[in-house]
């Protein structure tokens, strides 16, 4: 039976950490960001737009520069402000307790305990999906893969696995791992085998969750 190439057995993978904006320099960015259109509302108001004068066309292409920065800048900020109003720091649960969690918890749970931990940068973690990805990460390698999570009380059948495949193959992804904190049927299993996909139930989980 064919192997697949990634798996948490691996030996640690180098740890990612998300690029953090110092607060002050983005709000400094930003106002310097708004003097400057400011400054180039009026000039152009007054003088009208010259974009053969050097300094015109410099100050517009500084202002355009400095607003992506700052937007982007923003962006990124309230991202990891989001990121932080989520669950974090989760302590290792029983199957009981992931149970009574919520979908958007258990998520948030598996995002910590099992990827952050092990190294993989976490990308985002939203309530609105995206395509059927709960859970964009990246590897210490740079490699992209999507995680799905089901908080399920049945067993998680061959179906599920087969539409993961084709959200991976879809958005470009290396691999995926599917979360469960039930079961997988044997077809399931079967079905993944050989393929760019890691199937992780309960027991796994638990293994996973609690190791340090």
């Amino acid at each position: 039976m064919a192997q697949t190439v990634f798996s948490f057995e691996q030996p640690a993978l180098r740890k990612l950490q998300r690029p953090r904006i110092n607060g002050w320099l983005l709000t400094f960015a930003a106002a310097t960001w708004l003097l400057l259109y400011a400054g180039l509302g009026w000039r152009f108001w007054t003088r009208g737009i010259h974009l053969a004068n050097a300094l015109d066309a410099g100050l517009l292409v500084a202002c355009v520069v400095l607003g992506v920065a700052v937007a982007l800048g923003w962006r990124n900020a309230w991202s990891n402000f989001r990121r932080g109003l989520l669950p974090g720091r989760w302590p290792a649960l029983n199957l009981a307790q992931l149970r009574e969690l919520t979908p958007s918890q258990f998520e948030a749970y598996v995002a910590y305990r099992l990827f952050e931990r092990k190294g993989y940068r976490v990308d985002n973690v939203r309530d609105t999906k995206d395509g059927g990805i709960d859970i964009p990460v990246t590897d210490g390698l740079g490699q992209q893969a999507i995680v799905q999570c089901k908080r399920y009380r049945g067993t998680v059948g061959a179906p599920i696995v087969r539409d993961l495949y084709g959200t991976m193959v879809h958005h470009g992804a290396a691999y995926a791992y599917l979360v469960t904190n039930s079961t997988f049927s044997e077809e399931a299993r079967i079905w993944a085998a050989g393929k760019p996909i890691e199937l992780i139930d309960g027991r796994r989980l638990l293994e996973l969750s609690q190791a340090e």
